[in-house]
């Protein structure tokens, strides 16, 4: 897929768009791996349900916010439903091979792009998201900077509500410990909610609001086959035949279990700096 976005209706990108930025080493390592990644993302991740998507577009429409700038836009699964209800949406993503998906899915306005330097012109976007994304940032609070530099209202993210699902002794927790054995310490890294919480410490936002509140049950099993397709960017350099055993090793240890917990999705946002 080219760098540059393609307009799908007339020549509306110039009032948005900037400098298509190089990308730099450790940016194209990350989309490397996320470009392997992209073979099995659709199929081990989950699209927001409509409850979700249903209190995030009513919170938009709250505040009259019409053109969106998801960062770390992946294969559209979030941004797609917000194109179909009628908001402008524009999303990058380091990984040509996650772009590449979500052009496939009819989401014209794509171009590839590092959360550190968004090519958009100052306050040209009404708001920019990042969905599940702010916990894989190195450095979150650069990522934030930039995107208050080009947003009008502010800055949003959709996350799980701290201290909502348990992240002791889970298959991910199994499987890392087995790795950490096995001479890979630090593969599984403790789950999104960690870093979440560091994050809104360090940077208080003004609202944080519900959107959806569900009690979720899941086969344990299923985690640990998201684990076995390599769909997290941090196993794909564990040799396969280590991370083959430490799966089978877990999926011995939790069976046919099932695990329910409670997840509430929310709406974070910052609102720009005058």
């Amino acid at each position: 897929m080219s760098s540059h976005p393609t307009p799908a209706r007339g020549n509306v990108l110039p009032k948005y768009i900037g400098e298509v930025p190089r990308v730099r080493m450790t940016d194209r390592d990350v989309g490397r791996d996320f470009d392997k990644v992209s073979v099995v993302y659709d199929e081990t991740r989950q699209p927001l349900d409509a409850e979700t998507i249903g209190g995030f577009e009513r919170f938009l429409h709250e505040h009259a916010w019409t053109s969106i700038l998801e960062v770390g836009v992946g294969t559209g699964r979030i941004l797609r439903p917000l194109a179909e209800r009628g908001f402008r949406a524009f999303g990058v993503d380091v990984s040509q091979g996650m772009l590449a998906r979500a052009s496939t899915k009819g989401l014209p306005f794509l171009v590839r792009a590092t959360a550190y330097h968004l090519p958009f012109r100052d306050r040209s976007l009404d708001a920019v998201l990042f969905a599940h994304v702010l916990h894989l940032l190195d450095d979150p609070a650069a990522g934030l900077r930039e995107a208050a530099r080009v947003s009008r209202g502010g800055i949003l993210a959709i996350m799980d509500r701290p201290n909502e699902r348990p992240e002791k002794d889970t298959p991910r927790a199994i499987v890392g410990r087995i790795l950490a054995e096995e001479g890979f310490p630090e593969v599984l890294r403790p789950g999104p909610l960690s870093k979440e919480r560091e994050i809104l410490a360090a940077h208080p936002p003004k609202e944080v609001r519900t959107l959806s509140d569900r009690d979720v049950t899941e086969p344990l099993s299923e985690q640990l086959d998201r684990i076995e397709k390599r769909a997290y960017r941090h196993v794909l350099d564990v040799p396969p035949d280590v991370l083959d055993r430490a799966v089978a090793a877990a999926r011995a240890r939790v069976g046919d279990r099932t695990v329910t917990y409670h997840r509430t999705e929310a709406v974070v946002w910052w609102p720009p700096v005058e």
